[in-house]
C-alpha cells in the first residue's frame, strides 16, 4: 500500500456537497493535503500557488468546464504541472467526451457518487508511476 500522507490533491467540482463528499472519501483512504475548486478559472490558479500532484476534476462546470481546465494544465508553463495526473469525475461518459479526454491524457475516469475503495485503487496506480 502507498502512503498517501500529505500528497496534494485538488478538488475541482462546482457542487459544495460533491467537494465535501469527496474530501471525506479522501480522509477515509488517507492524510492528503487538499486544496479545491469551484470551477476550472479558479482552479487555474490554485495549480499555480498549490502545486498538486493529482486533479480529480468533474466534466459540466460553469465559467471553465472540466475539459477546458485541463486543455488549459496542458499548456501551463512548468512541464511538471503539464504532466499532472487528472481523474474526471462524472455522472455519465459519452463517446464523445472520452475521445476528448484522452487526448488529453486523462488518468481515468471515476463514476460519481465516488467510491472511497475505487478511489483509493485508482490513486495508487497513479502515484505508483
Amino acid at each position: 500500500m502507498i502512503n498517501f500522507d500529505g500528497r496534494r490533491i485538488l478538488v475541482v467540482d462546482d457542487e459544495p456537497f460533491m467537494r465535501l463528499t469527496i474530501r471525506t472519501a479522501l480522509r477515509a483512504i488517507g492524510h492528503f493535503d487538499v486544496a479545491d475548486a469551484d470551477d476550472g478559472d479558479v482552479a487555474l490558479v490554485q495549480v499555480d500557488s498549490f502545486k498538486p500532484e493529482i486533479v480529480l476534476c468533474d466534466i459540466a462546470m460553469p465559467r471553465m468546464g472540466g475539459l477546458q481546465f485541463v486543455e488549459q494544465l496542458r499548456k501551463h508553463p512548468e512541464e511538471r504541472m503539464r504532466r499532472t495526473p487528472v481523474l474526471i469525475l462524472t455522472g455519465y461518459a459519452e463517446k464523445k467526451t472520452v475521445l476528448v479526454a484522452s487526448r488529453l491524457q486523462i488518468s481515468g475516469y471515476l463514476i460519481k457518487p465516488v467510491s472511497p475503495k475505487l478511489l483509493c485503487v485508482r490513486l495508487q496506480s497513479i502515484f505508483a508511476e
